[in-house]
């Protein structure tokens, strides 16, 4: 790919590197929308929701356990009248110890195993089914049923996956049909068909972008002969 807008910064003769650093920050923002649409929580249906939390609300545990009686002792109690009443033995009365220094360097290893028990203690893991449930539906991990591979996508179920795959025909009413200009869209519209987290309305809009960016450097193409001098005619909107 940055082979491809080597190839089409090298046809202008002013501005190379400008025009180089462009079309490499759009190609950049591609990549940061796709990952931020990757890494986007899913978001359940909140009526949904509501109604299966109004449902586990209104179920009660019981969680009473039996009592057991505490074993009775054989043993006789202890009398104890003064427990520090005896000599001392006084075999720590000339030992030296030393002490420790403040530089003695820590392992990072015991201190992390530290942190995670002490978020372990802080932290009550659910005591039944349903309040796992509960934790589940606040974190926005819990399915409906039937189990829906697609879920949170209804609105993608209305579009074609041949919208999404066959993006080419989008370069017929102004990309040349050959040259370095042609060869860059090919790799932009292959990358954007094979994008599963952009919309069909967004790979529309990148492309319409890389279409005005050309299209203001027409002039300079053409004396390059990176395109036919044709007269160009504006071709509909893409974002329909």
């Amino acid at each position: 790919m940055l082979q491809a807008v080597e190839n089409v910064s090298k046809t202008f003769s002013k501005e190379n590197e400008e025009l180089k650093k462009n079309l490499v920050a759009k190609l950049e923002s591609i990549t940061d929308e796709s990952e931020v649409a990757r890494l986007e929580p899913f978001k359940p249906d909140k009526q949904k929701t509501a109604d299966l939390n109004s449902l586990l609300n209104t179920l009660k545990v019981d969680v009473k356990k039996p009592k057991k009686k505490a074993p009775e002792s054989h043993l006789a109690a202890l009398k104890i009248d003064n427990v520090y009443g005896a000599d001392l033995s006084g075999i720590f009365r000339n030992a030296n110890f030393k002490e420790e220094s403040g530089t003695v360097s820590k392992l990072t290893t015991w201190e992390m195993l530290y942190q995670k028990e002490l978020e372990l203690l802080a932290t009550q893991p659910p005591s039944n089914g349903f309040q796992q449930m509960i934790l589940w539906t606040k974190q926005g991990k819990f399915w409906q049923f039937p189990i829906d591979n697609e879920q949170g996508l209804e609105e993608e179920a209305k579009v074609g996956f041949h919208e999404h795959v066959f993006l080419e025909p989008y370069l017929n009413p102004w990309c040349p049909r050959r040259g370095p200009v042609r060869h860059f869209m090919e790799l932009v519209t292959v990358g954007l068909s094979k994008n599963p987290y952009l919309t069909v309305a967004q790979k529309k809009e990148h492309i319409n972008w890389f279409r005005n960016f050309f299209d203001a450097q027409r002039s300079i193409l053409i004396e390059t002969g990176a395109i036919p001098d044709v007269p160009s005619k504006s071709p509909p909107s893409l974002s329909a």
